[in-house]
């Protein structure tokens, strides 16, 4: 690989450092005139600020809410909207977004400046929950109202907004007929298109700059371009796939494999030579990996066992290695990759989805399978890193008795009868009452089949727990629903899914579907995307920020060289797959308004 190492790679921290850090709008960031004001509300107004800078959230909000918000000033504006983004930290959105309804209702909030003061501290707290659609809208709408002074960096905000939409919000997008906006989306999906090289991908957007010559990211194009640009030679021309060809793990490596190919001859350009080691002919992966070495291959995918990767993440390697599977604790030593098909972020992206409705209080129900109870403490784990609370944690014997008693128990019917029982006895009659479910609670994440899940909610709905939506990761959508299922008895459980088990998707229609084994479908879109990232990997290294659109979600890479996976958020509608929004099933909370 050929660069121009220091220009590109101080261009490239520096973009990075700047787009990633989470910055105050000018009118917070910048100290304010309170000359108008009296000394003990700029006191207190300073104040927060500090406690902001120090990350003390809840005591920003408190000097705000003592002195400075309940007083008609010049500041009372901007302290409105500090307290917004103080609240967003604090995982509340509700009341980020009810601060900031009253800083739009002061007098202050008619001057032209202010209004993009508000959108932009409304486009950090969306983008902080992570509602790329409306990021995407407001930045847009910053485009043409901000001083021309001021457009470059809410240009790579956006930029940063569009990579991180799925393809089904693109779609949305283009529906909407704005031609600046269609700029962008085009050039995105330049990005997004599989079957073209880096060499394609450039040379289209160089056409789309000429037939565009006024559009901003013609003037300005993404980094992204220009890192690509800036490396001669990315794509690989040795490939070494390291898998368990046969024994145990042979069909799940079989269906990886069918993956990597259908991407490989989707690629219209010349593509790289591919060699197989089957791990299993090997004593041991040391000995395995010795020969994918031999064959100096540019990159190695694989393997697949967790203790294989965890051996490996103990040797040298001198060649780059992207293992499909990860471990409990990962380190970054040179060379090594992880790409797997974790809950870990199929969680992440649910609670993210469900924080954007202000629904940050969960109950987990899950069988006692092995697996379901080690996504039950991954859940819990997730949970306590993003401030959401745990009102009730339940696995259940897969029998009537059973879910009957954890339904009660999680939504604490039990306790309801108990004090039905406790007041009969202590009037000495019998009451005519109906046990009703607790109003702690915004959701419950499930885990289980959708042969599981589809006894579960018919319960839920008998407890008065109707309007409470069931989340649960892509493990749940096994299979196809069978024809005896009750279309109400699946509907308002949202699950995550990879965007090639999506309607309309045909990235990888030249492979056998088989309806009763969604997980097939999910390694075979792993391998697909395993094509992809060896490809690109080094894209991820050089521009931290980079978000490429695949098979398995929107992938970004972390410190610690781990691929991650936006997915897509599904639902069934009438016996029918179908997106998900977060607005359709959470309770609105007071003080927001749609």
């Amino acid at each position: 690989m050929n660069l121009n190492m220091d220009q590109s790679q101080n261009r490239v921290q520096n973009a990075s450092s700047s787009s990633q850090e989470r910055t105050l709008p000018p009118s917070i960031y910048y100290p304010i005139k309170t000359s108008d004001v009296s000394k003990e509300l700029a006191d207190a107004y300073n104040a927060a600020k500090n406690f902001y800078a120090q990350g003390e959230y809840q005591q920003t909000i408190d000097a705000l809410e003592s002195k400075v918000l309940i007083t008609t000033s010049s500041i009372q504006f901007e302290a409105y909207l500090l307290a917004a983004l103080a609240s967003s930290n604090l995982d509340n959105s509700t009341d980020a977004l009810a601060y900031l309804e009253k800083a739009d209702k002061l007098p202050a909030a008619s001057h032209p400046d202010n209004q993009n003061r508000l959108k932009e501290t409304k486009a950090l707290i969306l983008e902080y929950f992570g509602n790329w659609l409306e990021v995407v809208n407001l930045r847009m709408d910053l485009t043409y109202n901000l001083p021309l002074n001021e457009g470059e960096e809410n240009q790579a905000k956006l930029w940063m907004a569009i990579q991180n939409l799925t393809q089904n919000e693109i779609d949305e997008l283009y529906q909407l007929q704005k031609p600046l906006l269609n700029g962008w989306l085009t050039i995105s999906s330049i990005l997004r298109d599989q079957s073209l090289s880096i060499e394609q991908q450039l040379k289209i957007f160089k056409n789309w700059q000429i037939e565009n010559p006024s559009h901003p990211a013609a003037l300005s194009p993404p980094e992204d371009f220009e890192i690509m640009s800036s490396v001669e030679q990315m794509a690989p021309k040795k490939i070494v796939l390291m898998l368990p060809m046969s024994g145990k793990l042979e069909r799940a490596s079989q269906a990886i494999v069918d993956g990597f190919f259908a991407s490989f001859y989707n690629q219209k350009e010349a593509r790289p030579q591919v060699n197989i080691v089957n791990i299993d002919d090997y004593s041991n992966i040391n000995e395995a990996l010795a020969a994918a070495n031999a064959q100096q291959p540019d990159v190695i995918i694989g393997p697949l066992q967790k203790n294989n990767v965890a051996q490996v993440s103990r040797l040298d390697l001198p060649y780059p290695v992207i293992a499909l599977n990860q471990l409990d604790i990962n380190q970054h030593p040179k060379n090594l990759y992880h790409f797997s098909l974790s809950a870990e972020d199929e969680i992440h992206e649910l609670i993210t989805f469900a924080k954007q409705e202000g629904a940050t209080k969960a109950a987990i129900l899950s069988t006692q399978d092995t697996w379901a109870l080690k996504q039950s403490d991954e859940f819990r784990a997730a949970a306590a890193k993003e401030n959401v609370t745990i009102t009730s944690n339940q696995s259940y014997a897969n029998t009537p008795k059973g879910r009957q008693d954890a339904i009660q128990k999680l939504l604490l019917i039990n306790e309801s009868y108990a004090r039905k029982r406790s007041v009969e006895k202590w009037i000495g009659t019998s009451v005519d009452s109906i046990a009703r479910s607790r109003e702690d609670l915004d959701y419950v994440y499930y885990i289980g089949k959708l042969n599981d899940a589809k006894q579960i909610r018919p319960l839920l709905d008998f407890y008065f727990a109707d309007k409470i939506p069931m989340l649960a990761s892509s493990t749940l959508n096994d299979s196809a629903p069978e024809r005896s299922t009750k279309p109400e008895d699946i509907e308002r459980i949202l699950f995550t899914e990879a965007p090639a088990l999506t309607p309309n998707n045909t990235s990888l229609d030249a492979l056998p579907k088989n309806q009763n084994s969604n997980i097939l479908r999910r390694l075979q879109a792993l391998g697909a995307d395993s094509y992809l990232l060896a490809s690109k990997y080094q894209l991820f290294t050089l521009l931290p920020s980079t978000k490429i659109s695949a098979n398995t979600g929107i992938i970004t890479m972390d410190e610690n060289g781990i691929f991650h996976k936006r997915p897509e958020i599904m639902t069934y509608r009438k016996g029918n797959l179908v997106y998900a929004t977060s607005h359709q099933f959470f309770k609105q909370k007071e003080g927001t308004e749609k």
